[in-house]
């Protein structure tokens, strides 16, 4: 007699950004194949200060319930994002189902969550619900031989909460990686965060450079960013788009960072990037103007957190066969 499968039922809470789906479906992809895997999807609406206190109401309040009919069977509930936390616990209430995120939540609702994965620049520690990671997930992965003539350069921008952004600066830092490596073609990407003139100074280098071609964010579309990491050996990142950093190290390439001048020294960004270089995982643009390589993640082995982290997961909650 043929066993009857039962799939893990997962909801998979998602708050309209595209950074923290990345890791949500990244982890999601990741648990598919390991276990059989069905995903319901809720999409979340951010909310103002009276609905997240209206919300928070409603989760104190809320007590078992029947599930509905569409969502019966619930096995785990993931998400990523703070809009997503008050309604995955009060769903957790209801149902009595594990519920799984992928950022730190606000230290009152920390306990609620039965596993938090948490990104080691927010300096938690490993234990009980915290599982940390080196870097978010996000749903990059190692696919076929890189070429090694081809490179990418991703731009961030402007973020005054965190850095000061010098166009000048960085356009002169593309121009000279292109001029040293004149065996590669770069092509080169804005982000949403780019000022004009960094855009016109990109255009500029392009138009002036037989190796280097600019690509404005607008002209790209869904997967455009997963293409070039496959296709690309070298790559670089303006350090104030780290989740990049991680994409890129995800994919196996070989990472560099170009500087920002941050407000605080001490910063989540300003972190991570400390922590890739001292493990050799992706080197700064001043030593590598000294001559040192970007070399890849550890032991030339691409991250795989998204892997590890649907890993924890079925460890701590094995599928029902």
């Amino acid at each position: 007699m043929t066993e009857n499968k039962q799939p893990m039922k997962v909801l998979a809470y998602f708050d309209g950004r595209p950074g923290h789906e990345k890791q949500t479906r990244g982890i999601l992809y990741e648990l598919g194949r390991l276990v059989d895997l069905e995903i319901i999807e809720i999409k979340i609406k951010r909310k103002g200060v009276p609905g997240n206190i209206a919300e928070l109401a409603g989760l104190l309040v809320a007590r078992a319930a029947k599930e509905t009919k569409d969502h019966h069977g619930i096995d785990l509930l993931i998400g990523t994002g703070s809009s997503t936390h008050v309604p995955m616990l009060r769903k957790k209430k209801i149902a009595g189902v594990p519920a799984v995120t992928c950022m730190t939540p606000a230290s009152y609702l920390r306990p609620c969550f039965d596993l938090c994965f948490v990104p080691l620049h927010d300096g938690a520690r490993d234990g009980g619900n915290i599982v940390t990671t080196i870097g978010p997930p996000n749903c990059s992965r190692p696919c076929g031989d890189k070429d090694p003539s081809r490179g990418l350069i991703l731009i961030g921008g402007v973020d005054k909460k965190s850095h000061r952004w010098h166009s000048a600066e960085t356009v002169g830092q593309v121009r000279e990686i292109a001029r040293r490596r004149q065996d590669v073609y770069w092509t080169v990407g804005s982000s949403p965060r780019t000022p004009m003139d960094t855009v016109e100074m990109l255009i500029a280098a392009a138009r002036a450079s037989a190796n280097i071609e600019f690509v404005r964010y607008e002209a790209t579309s869904a997967g455009w960013i997963e293409q070039q990491y496959a296709r690309s050996l070298h790559v670089w990142v303006t350090a104030d788009s780290m989740s990049m950093v991680y994409e890129a190290l995800s994919a196996g390439c070989k990472v560099g960072m170009l500087p920002v001048e941050w407000l605080n020294s001490v910063n989540k960004f300003k972190k991570s990037a400390d922590y890739l270089t001292a493990h050799g995982m992706a080197v700064v643009y001043a030593d590598w103007l000294s001559g040192r390589e970007a070399v890849g993640s550890e032991n030339d082995e691409p991250l795989h957190e998204a892997r590890r982290c649907a890993e924890e997961i079925v460890k701590r909650w094995p599928p029902k066969n």
